[in-house]
């Protein structure tokens, strides 16, 4: 029984290396459409505004009209910060209408391209899931307690690592359909002779509490 649970594992495992390597040399990948692509994209905004409590309400009600879910935020004095998801198709006209709430000091766009490694795990299930079932199979052949108990250990270990790859491939079609947006809006300190006046009069507190 033992060589029987070995033998599976290696067939299985020359499975799918020929599904990769038969792939590898295709000139189209089994997808809907030779052409599509699956992009994850991430946005990145950082601006400058007079009044941080102001821009971060403009910019949580810019999110709820594109649909865009705030999954994190802090406020503080000197900087408000948010991370936003998006549907894809909403995150340049996101982007645009969040750029009103303050001065823009940096913007962008990344986009990584995960079709390959989308292939490659939906491959690697496929034969993950065929070992599983064959794993099965022969639990329900097996008499021996001996045979039961090392079939059933490698059917857990195998059905570990199954539950992780549908989970990663959850993710990466999550990153696909909805995007992230990085906001990051610093307070904008008053120019001129009002901010010059207001270190200067820093500087002196300082120094008398010093002397006191």
């Amino acid at each position: 029984m033992k060589k029987i649970i070995l033998l599976a594992v290696a067939a299985t495992s020359l499975t799918s290396c020929s599904s990769v390597l038969s792939r590898s040399v295709s000139a189209s990948p089994p997808t809907p459409g030779s052409s599509e692509r699956l992009i994850q994209r991430t946005g990145s905004l950082a601006m400058k505004s007079r009044s941080l409590k102001t821009s971060s309400e403009k910019s949580v009600a810019l999110a709820h009209q594109h649909r865009a879910l705030v999954t994190s935020s802090s406020l503080t004095e000197d900087r408000y910060e948010a991370t936003l998801r998006v549907p894809a198709g909403s995150l340049p006209s996101l982007m645009e209408s969040l750029s009103t709430v303050g001065r823009v000091t940096h913007r962008r766009v990344e986009m990584t391209d995960v079709t390959e490694a989308t292939l490659d795990l939906q491959a690697a299930l496929k034969n993950k899931r065929s070992l599983r079932d064959r794993l099965r199979s022969l639990l329900d052949q097996a008499t021996q307690v001996e045979d039961i108990l090392k079939i059933e250990k490698e059917l857990n270990r195998v059905q570990t690592e199954l539950d992780q790859m549908e989970a990663r491939l959850k993710s990466l079609s999550s990153q696909v359909s909805h995007s992230t947006v990085n906001l990051s809006i610093k307070r904008d300190r008053l120019p001129g002779p009002v901010g010059v006046v207001t270190k200067g009069t820093g500087w002196l507190f300082g120094k008398l509490k010093y002397l006191n």
